[in-house]
């Protein structure tokens, strides 16, 4: 639900764009680490349907 109604986009501090960074282990598998990001609904019926869904 939180991808549907949600915009998903990188952080931003200072008016800098936080970039995350990748932790590439030896075994050739590459895995984000922890990062911030912005989440932001994308519509007023978006938060509504959101805060419904919490309030259930």
């Amino acid at each position: 639900m939180t991808l549907a109604v949600c915009n998903i986009t990188k952080a931003v501090e200072d008016g800098v764009e936080i970039i995350p960074e990748v932790d590439v282990s030896s075994e050739g598998v590459s895995h984000l680490k922890p990062f911030k990001c912005s989440i932001r609904p994308r519509s007023a019926k978006a938060l509504e349907l959101v805060q419904q869904d919490i309030q259930s």
